[in-house]
């Protein structure tokens, strides 16, 4: 009975994460060398949206071999190529303790270049 609960919660949480709108997912900014910043003047999100349409991918599979690439364990980047854009989901739960936009942001220019 413990692991039906157990698996119920996880789909549920699973499905409620799904069905936000990405529309309303705050913006994140990618250079043209795939550095990834994230707006300084709001609290960390566990979602947001980049515009991909400037960089004028041939297909999914060019799209998603650049972002794959800067994808690990703190950041996943999901391709959605039929809307032109990349959802950012930002792990919090994965670090010691929360860490605040800033820390975020230094995160990500550290890997800038990689």
């Amino acid at each position: 009975m413990k692991k039906l609960y157990v698996v119920t919660c996880l789909l549920f949480t699973s499905l409620i994460s799904f069905s936000q709108d990405p529309e309303s997912y705050p913006v994140a900014n990618c250079t043209e060398s795939f550095c990834v910043s994230l707006d300084a003047t709001q609290p960390i999100q566990t979602y947001y949206k980049i515009d991909i349409a400037p960089f004028e991918f041939e297909n999914y599979e060019a799209a998603q071999a650049k972002f794959g690439y800067i994808t690990n364990n703190l950041l996943t980047y999901t391709v959605d190529f039929e809307n032109q854009r990349v959802i950012l989901q930002v792990h919090n739960e994965r670090t010691p303790e929360p860490k605040d936009i800033v820390w975020w942001n230094n995160y990500l220019d550290s890997l800038c270049g990689l």
